[in-house]
């Protein structure tokens, strides 16, 4: 598991948005990408994770779920 680069490219792949348990809290802090980046700062509503579909999962060989509450580790 390699950790993702906090890109642009990257940022234009990731589904976080799209994601049931992204809320209005996160919206309103722009956050996106947290497998590159620190876990939400929001409290997570966690109402299902698409992780699993995301392109970045295959690409860089992720393997954990809902990374906007755990953020990444290696």
């Amino acid at each position: 598991m390699s950790k993702v680069p906090d890109t642009q490219e990257n940022v234009q792949k990731c589904i976080c948005g799209g994601c049931p348990s992204y809320d209005d809290c996160m919206r309103d802090n722009n956050e996106i990408l947290y497998c590159a980046k620190e876990k939400s700062a929001c409290e997570v509503p966690r109402n299902g994770c698409l992780c699993g579909a995301c392109p970045l999962v295959a690409e860089f060989g992720l393997d954990k779920m809902y990374y906007c509450v755990l953020g990444f580790t290696e």
